[in-house]
């Protein structure tokens, strides 16, 4: 199976964990302004791994979670000032990390609503396709993934989400569709980030599971490139045939993600990073 793995443990000092700071800062930042929540209180929504990550592996991404999401707090507020949303929000709990949330674009107080002519010329209040079947949604997300790659650009089809859509990965956790695509633009480098995607399948009669492998780099600083990983997506399908939910679990560990990225010299010691996929 391309790319899917598990990894030995590495103990990790002092060194380790400040750069798990700074990558915990590149993705939570992006998503400044949206409502945040700590991830360790998983949503009534979230079901077990999809069959498209194996349990030992996914055991490990669900302890990464966990100290990922220590870095970070959230508090109520609605503050126009804080990002223009109401509800929780994402705060920083020092200066360091604040510091280093405003290297990324966005990711200053009020850098929600920046203006993105991309994301501007979307529609998001198009009216919602529902009535889907499971089968017709997965096709529809296959058809859109490949051809927006909206997992890295952003540029997501509105009327397939419900207007509840949440999203989380290993590192944060929003609210709504236009937050979290304008967190994903946001994020990513849009030059030279992208997504192939290897397989988009009917998981279970509510469910969907998307395979993919990501590259490209984050917009930290310079820019901090990705070493190339598969994502497992899974995509949770409401009653009205719309997605309500998606949550991202990775392929490789969290420290292998950041010695490459902050450690190039290195690079040679790890494993290979994932192939792209043949045309």
């Amino acid at each position: 199976e391309l790319c899917a793995r598990g990894s030995s443990s590495l103990h990790m000092g002092y060194g380790w964990l400040l750069l798990l700071a700074a990558l915990e800062v590149s993705r939570t930042a992006a998503f400044s302004g949206c409502p945040v929540t700590l991830l360790h209180s998983r949503s009534s929504r979230s079901k077990s791994p999809s069959p498209l990550v194996a349990p030992s592996v996914a055991r490990k991404l669900i302890s990464t979670s966990r100290g990922a999401a220590a870095l970070r707090c959230s508090e109520k507020g609605d503050d126009p000032d804080d990002g223009g949303s109401k509800g929780e929000k994402l705060v920083y709990r020092d200066a360091l990390t604040e510091a280093l949330g405003n290297f990324l674009p966005g990711g200053k107080k009020g850098g929600m609503r920046d203006a993105n002519p991309r994301m501007d010329a979307i529609d998001w209040n198009k009216n919602k396709i529902s009535g889907l079947s499971v089968d017709q949604m997965a096709a529809r997300v296959d058809v859109g993934l490949r051809e927006r790659g909206w997992f890295v650009t952003g540029e997501v089809l509105p009327e397939l989400f419900h207007p509840d859509f949440e999203f989380k990965d290993p590192n944060v956790q929003t609210k709504g569709v236009e937050e979290y695509a304008r967190g994903v633009n946001r994020l990513f480098n849009q030059e030279v980030s992208k997504m192939q995607v290897i397989e988009c399948v009917v998981a279970s009669e509510d469910s969907i599971g998307v395979k993919w492998r990501l590259e490209g780099k984050v917009n930290v600083g310079p820019g901090l490139e990705i070493k190339p990983y598969v994502v497992f997506t899974d995509l949770e399908v409401g009653q009205d045939g719309l997605i309500i939910a998606q949550e991202d679990r990775f392929s490789i560990p969290a420290w292998e993600i950041l010695v490459w990225a902050f450690i190039p010299i290195l690079r040679p010691l790890l494993p290979p990073p994932c192939p792209p996929l043949p045309p």
